[in-house]
């Protein structure tokens, strides 16, 4: 396999995750050690179940594993942010740390991402799909991606997922203008990166082992909303 120049910073947000964090690095790590340069940046929002202290002994072994422990529980958008804000990489990836995104996934990302500016792991083009995911949660995820085409007037077809690959190139300039609340900061960053190269590469997304989803009603209608500001914004040109 060929080997690559580019640095990539990987920032996961955690929150109660302890059992999932230690098996994402690993895989990460058996993905990523003979091809990239890598760095892999876990923002933890203090969560009561100690998944700090697994990332803290997982970075006395491993340098490239970073923590950023953060004061609450202040949402999985602005720990992304806060990860990239940190980042030293070429090119940024944000993913889930409860192992619905697959480590072996990525290097497909990464590659594509070398003739991109954005690109993202999705469900719904060929190739793509979903395991053990109840039917109500396909639906809404379907809907609120329609959704977003409608509204906002973009061509993605995965407009929630949280599985992507950004090059730093294009994000630092962008990363100071979003404002991230709860699950909605790919579309924001889409619906803010103008013309952009934007591709989609297919992914399995499996649903989570251990835990719980934090998806909520509430994360629905934030998601609503913002697709609403975003067309405004757009049509103005801001």
């Amino acid at each position: 396999m060929p080997e690559f120049d580019e640095k990539v910073s990987i920032v996961v947000p955690t929150y109660n995750e302890r059992d999932n964090v230690q098996t994402l690095c690993e895989g990460l790590r058996e993905v990523l050690e003979s091809r990239w340069d890598y760095e892999i940046i876990i923002v933890d929002d203090n969560s009561p179940d100690g998944t700090h202290e697994v990332v803290r002994q997982l970075g006395a072994e491993d340098t490239r594993i970073k923590l950023i422990q953060r004061s609450g529980k202040l949402g999985l958008g602005s720990a992304v942010t806060t990860g990239f804000a940190q980042a030293t990489g070429d090119y940024w990836v944000m993913m889930d740390a409860d192992l619905s995104h697959r480590p072996e996934d990525l290097s497909n990302l990464l590659i594509t991402l070398s003739d991109a500016d954005i690109v993202i792991g999705s469900r719904y083009v060929r190739g793509g799909g979903v395991l053990n995911w109840p039917l109500r949660r396909r639906i809404v995820s379907r809907g609120a991606s329609a959704l977003g085409r409608v509204i906002v007037g973009l061509p993605t077809r995965d407009l929630t997922s949280g599985f992507g690959a950004f090059r730093r190139s294009h994000m630092e300039a962008l990363l100071p203008s979003l404002s991230p609340k709860g699950f909605k900061l790919l579309l924001e960053i889409l619906g803010k990166s103008g013309d952009a190269r934007v591709k989609e590469t297919p992914i399995t997304f499996v649903d989570r082992q251990h835990g719980k989803s934090k998806a909520s009603a509430g994360e629905a209608l934030l998601f609503l909303r913002l697709c609403f500001e975003l067309r405004g914004q757009r049509r103005a040109g801001v």
